[in-house]
């Protein structure tokens, strides 16, 4: 079975969640194919920022995998080696090997991919390792010795992760190395939960509080996941410009796709503050859909202030919400809506939300 084929076969990305699995998967994948595991494991956690700082620090890299998600078009996109994505021939040829094990069928979507990455990084120098929801019971956290950087930690993904931000703090947290980074947070409660845990497990804690001066005009959330991407790579002794990290190659981290669009794939109330700030004083067309276990009233009251118009962009997605649930909401907070058919021509347009979303766009654009 092809890798795609075997993937879809899964189902949802984040199957129902069992701790356990992962670690026996690993201890017989470690004994059949990792017998030597050479890479310095540089493990990203967080609710915002993953993608954008992990990529940073990958450029400041040389002879490094970074494993990111999810993926707008096609899986490889998750699998960045030495500056570029790994090609799908060798990502299938991959899945071959790693299929012959029985034991591997297990796995589900997320972990097989995990997987994969350890397979195809098991001679780099570096691995910048992407967790997917959690922290603590995260596949990606099987790996104990590394060092692990932390993005901003906020609201997202409740009903996996639990309802508090102190629940899904320490859940990200518990999943700490014996170094670890802490990147400028946005609420107070997570530092003194990262303290407790790093002297719980004798770890070494670096923390930021401020940004440092940017090498151009960028958002400042990427200004903030630079900064802490720039302290990583200090720590590894890596010889880097800082102007060259900052210009990630992700797209929809506050992406300018033409000088009046910008994309973006955050979806949560955090994110939709961090945009705000960017368009703050402006009026501005919003192309938006979201998930229906979003907090899609919160993240629309924060971005309201700048919002002239929300056009709806249909996304054929079981996990979206129902037109009519969205469209309440766009009338109680009195938001003139419409159906996206075409970006108007010099209008300040910004397409927000999942990466279904912006992937719709732009498959449309």
């Amino acid at each position: 079975m092809h890798l795609t084929e075997f993937l879809a076969k899964k189902g949802a990305e984040y199957a129902p969640f069992d701790p356990s699995r992962a670690v026996r998967i690993f201890e017989r994948f470690k004994e059949d194919f990792l017998p030597i595991f050479s890479p310095k494991v540089i493990h990203i956690v967080g609710t915002n920022g993953k993608g954008s700082t992990g990529r940073m620090i990958a450029r400041g890299l040389k002879n490094v995998m970074h494993f990111t998600s999810p993926h707008l078009f096609t899986i490889n996109e998750r699998f960045y080696l030495n500056g570029v994505n790994i090609q799908m021939s060798v990502l299938e040829d991959t899945h071959q090997v790693l299929i012959q094990k029985p034991y591997m069928q297990e796995a589900s979507y997320f972990e097989y991919l995990t997987f994969l990455c350890l397979f195809l990084s098991k001679e780099c120098e570096y691995l910048v390792l992407e967790a997917g929801l959690g922290g603590e019971f995260d596949s990606t956290n099987v790996l104990k010795d590394k060092i692990s950087v932390f993005t901003q930690i906020g609201l997202d993904h409740c009903e996996i992760l639990g309802e508090s931000l102190e629940q899904i703090a320490t859940t990200k947290l518990n999943s700490m190395g014996k170094v670890a980074f802490l990147g400028i947070q946005r609420y107070t409660q997570i530092l003194p939960i990262a303290q407790n845990i790093a002297k719980s497990k004798g770890s070494t804690l670096y923390t930021l509080s401020h940004t440092l001066l940017p090498p151009f005009a960028m958002p400042e959330f990427l200004l903030e996941n630079l900064t802490l991407a720039s302290k990583v790579l200090d720590f590894l002794g890596a010889g880097y410009e800082l102007g060259e990290i900052a210009k990630i190659d992700l797209q929809g981290r506050m992406q300018k796709y033409s000088p009046h669009i910008t994309l973006d794939v955050g979806h949560n109330p955090d994110g939709a503050r961090a945009v705000a700030r960017e368009f703050e004083g402006k009026k501005i067309t919003l192309v938006y859909n979201a998930y229906k276990q979003k907090d899609i009233f919160e993240v629309l009251s924060i971005l309201s202030p700048i919002i002239k118009e929300v056009q709806i962009i249909a996304v054929e997605d079981e996990r979206i919400v129902q037109r009519e649930e969205l469209e309440k909401i766009l009338k109680n907070l009195d938001i003139k809506y419409s159906n996206f058919e075409a970006i108007k021509e010099n209008e300040e347009t910004l397409v927000f939300g999942s990466f279904s979303v912006v992937r719709e766009f732009l498959e449309r654009v």
